[in-house]
């Protein structure tokens, strides 16, 4: 396990060495084709609830084109959120994700950096959105002035609505076999975990491959 762990944090490190090595107009090429491929799936196209992940400013697919089309098709959009929690399995409090709703694009470009320059989620404004995991409550009260009467209706929340049809997860490097190597602090594992644990595990045969061919990244 011991080397299993080192041989995961040197890859990490080779990754974001060559990853720190794209210049823009690569990052912005290779991001427009991920984003082409992705929405020409029929798996992206049947999908109604999705979650995305807000990428970084450098070294990651940018997500905006796929957040974009999707709340513009009326999809409903999840994104991570992370917060402090104290767990069963550990005796302290740890930092956790749980994916909620966007409400519409302008909620989304209104979205703030964090120190790493990720577009976040106020806290003040989390009791307003669905939540996959965590019941605090349906989708309703304060809303933004840019919501319409169609959008807020479409915003319902109930259990049935909270099985994702299709998730975009980050990765600092992939496999032909469908291998992820993430950024190492497990938030997408311990999602997926306990999403399998409240939700029904979707059949095998309905597992989405890996598509595409990562040149740079």
């Amino acid at each position: 396990m011991a080397g299993l762990r080192a041989a995961k944090k040197e890859l990490r490190a080779l990754m974001r060495q060559r990853l720190s090595q794209l210049s823009p107009e690569s990052l912005k090429q290779q991001s427009a084709a991920a984003t082409e491929t992705l929405l020409s799936l029929p798996e992206y196209k049947n999908a109604q609830y999705i979650g995305v992940y807000l990428s970084m400013p450098k070294g990651e697919v940018v997500t905006r084109a796929i957040i974009h089309d999707a709340l513009g098709q009326g999809k409903q959009v999840f994104v991570p959120y992370i917060y402090s929690t104290t767990v069963q399995d550990h005796l302290k409090s740890r930092s956790t994700m749980d994916m909620i709703s966007l409400r519409s694009k302008s909620d989304y470009e209104g979205l703030e950096p964090d120190a790493w320059g990720i577009p976040s989620v106020a806290e003040n404004s989390i009791a307003e959105r669905g939540r996959i995991l965590e019941d605090l409550g349906e989708y309703s009260g304060a809303v933004s002035q840019d919501v319409t009467t169609s959008e807020r209706n479409s915003k319902s929340w109930s259990t049935d609505s909270r099985r994702l049809d299709l998730i975009v997860m980050p990765g600092v490097a992939f496999d032909r076999s469908l291998g992820r190597l993430g950024h190492g602090k497990g938030f997408y594992d311990y999602f997926l975990k306990r999403y399998h644990e409240k939700v029904s595990p979707l059949p095998e045969e309905t597992r989405m491959p890996f598509l595409g061919v990562c040149q740079g990244f």
